[in-house]
């Protein structure tokens, strides 16, 4: 039987090299894996996250710690240059994709012990008050077995979109790619500032719409 060969992205070798090295204990892969995690997390949350900067910079913590736990207890390691996850297979996605898994779940730990409509620094928070929303109905809703939700909507709205955010947050979200390379790959769009704004617009729209769909199923 002929060996397999598995070709690795650029990508995929740096996250490797990141996993190995917190393995390893390096301190400068420490400082590198941290500000990589951080970069996507503050980049992406609010499109998922019910939550305000302080509380999100809580979740990123507590994230981040239980992330280095898992290496450390190989949940997650490195084998022949692959990422290795659960069931000692190749990681299914990128390593900043395991991290969010971690921070959603750290998400929902956060709001069973600070629940969200006794905090006026969240949007959810000011419009339970302003409007009315019954806080043990959301609190119901928020924590049911369904944790993926808002996934679900999010996804649904993107679906729905113009052709043209379809492909960006498509592209930016699931693909998990860079601007560089999405710019690359759109030809209508000339240049990086036209993307940045463009993909920027699409996500207003996005959070928008999923979370309008997701008060009404608060409400009904």
């Amino acid at each position: 039987m002929a060996k397999l060969i598995q070709f690795r992205t650029s990508i995929q070798e740096k996250e490797a090299r990141l996993i190995e090295g917190m393995a390893e204990e390096r301190r400068q892969t420490q400082y590198e894996l941290y500000a990589y995690c951080a970069d996507y997390f503050w980049d992406n949350y609010k499109g998922v996250f019910f939550a305000g900067e302080s509380a999100a910079e809580e979740i990123f913590q507590n994230s981040f710690i239980a992330f280095w736990e898992n290496i450390e207890r190989r949940k997650i390691y490195v084998e022949n240059g692959i990422v290795m996850g659960k069931g000692d297979v190749p990681l299914d996605g990128s390593i900043l994709t395991y991290f969010m898994s971690i921070a959603r779940n750290k998400y929902l730990e956060y709001g069973r012990e600070h629940p969200v409509y006794a905090d006026p620094e969240t949007e959810l928070g000011r419009l339970i008050k302003e409007e009315g929303v019954d806080a043990n109905a959301y609190t119901d809703m928020l924590y049911d077995s369904d944790e993926n939700m808002m996934l679900d909507i999010i996804a649904d709205v993107i679906s729905h979109m113009s052709p043209r955010c379809n492909q960006i947050l498509t592209k930016f979200y699931y693909e998990e790619k860079k601007l560089e390379v999405i710019l690359t790959e759109i030809s209508a769009i000339e240049s990086y500032k036209a993307l940045k704004s463009k993909k920027h617009k699409c996500m207003e729209t996005l959070r928008k719409s999923a979370k309008d769909i997701y008060y009404r199923r608060l409400n009904s």
